[in-house]
């Protein structure tokens, strides 16, 4: 049976890599208040149009939307050539009818584009991201450039939920903060959070110093340093830990320092983007269920049998039970509501659902 899953995930991410199809020609009607508007319309649909088309073969994204606006409004990138056929105006409006062709090349911008998208929504479930990065240049620097930098590589990697900096500003000077970047008991610190709605924290710190004057150029040249990791919200999990360096210059000794951090906060930024990325890929994700209340071991290991029968888990493990609490390791290939509504059909228990998480199930007996 794993043979059979490997088999199968190997399929998949193959499809995904070469697409039968290296281009689509398509045959559109745009319409707009304007002859420019119309085209841009045509465009926008021709790439829906054949991405559809794409998509639609490749089953590892069936029946998850991938189509999202930011591809739509970057249609015309991803247009190799388009002929106007036919222009007119009806109802007050510009209709045309174009011939487009979409570059829908393994390697194209649009096909990265969409698997990127595909493995965020698919392997990652949408998360909501995080950035609190505290930055220094002599004193503490309130407009920070090494977390905005972040921030920047993420989305335009395909990161759509990114958490406003604002939101976060109650916890960027509180004790779990000041626990993550002292290294201590980060797991505890990171539960602290929950209420923040944070599926992953990117959290470090970021500093830069004087490097020195090229006279002959009346610049300032700075240097900076960003150390950061990538925490995964629910269970501690660190996924990623980096230490990035960069440099910047300018008229400015201010300036130059917040170049350098700026420089290397897009290094960090790509850099957790891919580790993000990577660990989407895996088709088994990591799942824990706690289950509260419970004060007989017998049920503890019954519910560990079934757990392991279930569909799409491959092996569970019981990591702690204590104080009527148990803590379960669970390898699993679904989502957490699909999990969850699969415990609540246990027959063998009357398993009750209390909580969700990216990857968190609370349960309880009934």
């Amino acid at each position: 049976m794993k043979f059979f899953r490997f088999l199968v995930v190997a399929a998949l991410f193959w499809a995904i890599q070469c697409p039968a199809v290296s281009a689509q020609e398509v045959s559109v009607e745009g319409h707009g208040i304007s002859r420019e508007a119309a085209i841009h319309d045509a465009l926008r649909q021709a790439v829906e149009q054949a991405v559809g088309t794409i998509v639609d073969s490749q089953t590892l994204v069936q029946n998850y939307m991938v189509l999202k606006d930011e591809v739509y409004t970057k249609s015309q990138g991803f247009v190799s050539d388009y002929s106007i056929i036919t222009e007119k105006w009806l109802n007050g409006e510009v209709v045309i009818q174009a011939r487009v062709t979409v570059d829908a090349q393994p390697n194209s911008n649009l096909m990265t584009k969409l698997q990127r998208l595909k493995m965020i929504d698919v392997g990652l479930r949408d998360p909501r991201i995080g950035v609190v990065i505290a930055e220094h240049y002599i004193r503490p620097i309130p407009d920070p450039a090494a977390e905005t930098a972040i921030i920047d590589q993420l989305t335009e990697a395909g990161f759509r939920r990114m958490v406003d900096p604002g939101q976060l500003a109650r916890i960027r000077k509180s004790d779990a903060i000041k626990t993550i970047l002292n290294q201590g008991d980060i797991k505890t610190a990171v539960r602290q959070m929950t209420n923040e709605q944070l599926d992953y924290l990117i959290v470090g710190e970021a500093f830069a110093e004087y490097a020195g004057m090229d006279s002959g150029y009346n610049v300032i040249s700075c240097r900076a340093r960003v150390e950061a990791r990538l925490i995964k919200v629910d269970t501690g999990e660190i996924i990623a830990a980096q230490g990035f360096h960069r440099g910047g210059i300018d008229i400015t000794e201010f300036t130059a320092a917040k170049k350098s951090l700026h420089n290397a906060g897009k290094d960090a930024g790509k850099f957790f983007a891919d580790k993000l990325l990577a660990y989407a890929a895996n088709p088994e994700k990591g799942l824990q269920i706690k289950v509260v209340a419970i004060n007989d071991y017998s049920i503890v290991n019954l519910l560990g049998r079934l757990l392991r029968q279930q569909p799409g888990i491959t092996n569970a493990f019981l990591r702690d039970y204590q104080q009527g609490t148990a803590m379960f390791d669970v390898n699993y290939s679904g989502s957490p509501a699909l999990l969850a509504e699969q415990l609540e059909g246990i027959n063998e228990l009357p398993v009750k659902v209390i909580e969700i998480s990216n990857s968190v199930i609370v349960i309880s007996m009934k």
